[in-house]
């Protein structure tokens, strides 16, 4: 009965619960299209991005949200125009990427006056950054991006069987390939409190990962993908608050227990 008093008495445990089960629900929609067309690395590179950006928001003193968004939509976009002409392989060009960006946010954020506090909070994620407005926020990006991945879901999954042919049939696949850049890029903002830098990449991977096991269409795997992803963060955050551990991580354990637990029912297995 502790956790549900407290959730009544602290304002910021009740932002918190609802900000860690919309991030787990964006996290879960976007999950399957990264591991499906394999981009997991994406996610590790738009994190370390968002480095760079909460940094210079920091010294300079602007909105936060507002220096993520546009960190990783320049990440994204940089991604996309040197990979665009297939003379540098996607992968490439995230390994890149992502020290430049990640080298930029250590050096901006050691000019911070609260540098190690301030690099400690973002790289592992801090629940008693959450507020109202960062609730709002991930909602509306919630609003933009379900619809954006929902009404596109048929085109995506030709698009993730077979980028040519899709492109052949009318898709146009280098347009779908930013919006899902810019989709997953959203996704990555709204996990930067709960989840931070280094713990992001598994926020954004394990959900899609137990939905390929089970799924029978790229639509059930969305499904199953958003399932697992609240059960199980909600379970982490739960465990979080009961062990007095780090949301973040301790969501990210969860919801690799989660996985664990099902491979034994993995219905590919041998």
């Amino acid at each position: 009965m502790s956790f549900l008093a407290d959730m009544v008495n602290f304002e910021f445990l009740r932002y918190s619960i609802i900000a860690s089960f919309l991030v787990a629900f964006l996290s879960g929609l976007i999950s399957p299209v990264i591991v499906y067309k394999r981009m997991e690395f994406i996610g590790d590179g738009l994190a370390h991005a968002i480095f760079g950006g909460v940094a210079f928001a920091v010294l300079l003193e602007f909105n936060i949200f507002l220096g993520s968004v546009l960190a990783t939509l320049v990440f994204a976009y940089l991604v996309y125009l040197i990979s665009k002409k297939e003379i540098i392989a996607e992968s490439t060009a995230i390994g890149m990427l992502l020290p430049v960006f990640m080298a930029i946010g250590v050096i901006v954020f050691s000019k911070s006056p609260r540098y190690t506090t301030d690099v400690t909070a973002y790289l592992f994620g801090n629940l008693l950054l959450i507020s109202k407005s960062d609730v709002l926020l991930i909602a509306i990006i919630l609003a933009i991006v379900t619809p954006v991945i929902l009404l596109n879901k048929y085109e995506i999954a030709y698009w993730i069987a077979d980028e040519k042919m899709a492109e052949f049939y009318g898709v146009k696949t280098k347009i779908l390939k930013l919006i899902v850049l810019f989709s997953i890029s959203m996704v990555v903002v709204s996990s930067l409190k709960l989840a931070g830098v280094i713990v992001m990449g598994a926020f954004l991977v394990l959900p899609g990962v137990f939905a390929k096991q089970f799924a029978n269409s790229f639509g059930d795997a969305i499904s199953k993908s958003v399932i697992f992803s609240i059960v199980f963060s909600m379970v982490g955050y739960i465990s979080a608050y009961y062990f007095d551990t780090p949301p973040g991580p301790t969501i990210v354990l969860s919801l690799f227990a989660g996985f664990l637990l099902s491979l034994p029912f993995n219905k590919y297995r041998a």
